[in-house]
């Protein structure tokens, strides 16, 4: 049976125009080990006597003192989760699950990391596990330059969309198309809306990327429109 924490909202800050820091305080982190990327399942009220939940990535924790920052992505749809990140406030109760999460670095010669803003997150928090000697590269698209983030990465490269819809496949699929895919072996990570991280998986694949180094996690479905860091 799931364990429910509880935590309170002891900051909020800004990181892009779109993202939020919420900063959560509990019992239940004091000395939990948190991996990179591992998230946060939040329970928000919905309709009825039913939760929502939300998944967002841990960004930092703070074990001792029982603390962790949630980079949340406010977005347009005004579902649960953008209402929450845009209306929490310092002192707000906040019920979770987690940490979870079963995704690892492996070691590798290279790694990839392919993302949307949802997932900017934990490729930061990936990436900054990885350090800046790693051979690491990073395609990561936004919608706007006011979107980025600080990223750790050997070869990063921004890729906007320029007028496209967010969860369209071309902007990624063009970016990994241009990617110079280094020797060795490497490891493939991509995170963001589900059916274009399945199409971005096959095609690492047609170039020779083992099936087993490529990691796929979909942070959101365009079909559902709630996109989570």
């Amino acid at each position: 049976m799931r364990q429910i924490h509880a935590a309170t909202v002891t900051a909020r800050d800004r990181v892009t125009p779109r993202m939020v820091r919420l900063t959560l305080a509990g019992a239940g982190l004091v000395g939990v080990d948190v991996r990179p990327a591992q998230d946060l399942e939040i329970l928000l009220a919905g309709d009825g006597d039913h939760d929502v939940k939300r998944h967002y990535t841990i960004r930092h924790a703070r074990p001792r003192t029982g603390e962790c920052d949630l980079d949340v992505l406010i977005h347009d749809d005004g579902g649960p989760g953008s209402r929450w990140a845009a209306t929490a406030r310092v002192g707000e109760q906040v019920r979770f699950v987690g940490p979870r999460g079963k995704m690892r670095l492996r070691p590798a010669d290279w790694s990839l990391f392919v993302g949307d803003e949802s997932a900017l997150p934990a490729i930061a928090a990936l990436t900054e596990a990885l350090g800046p000697q790693a051979n690491t590269y990073v395609l990561a698209e936004i919608g706007a330059d006011s979107d980025r983030v600080p990223v750790t990465a050997a070869h990063l490269t921004w890729v906007t969309r320029r007028g496209a819809a967010p969860g369209t496949p071309g902007p990624l699929t063009a970016a990994l198309t241009a990617w110079h895919r280094p020797a060795g072996a490497g490891q493939a990570y991509l995170l963001g809306e589900s059916r274009v991280m399945a199409s971005l998986r096959d095609h690492l694949v047609r170039r020779e990327v083992a099936p087993d180094g490529i990691f796929v996690k979909g942070y959101w479905n365009t079909d559902r429109h709630h996109p989570q860091a």
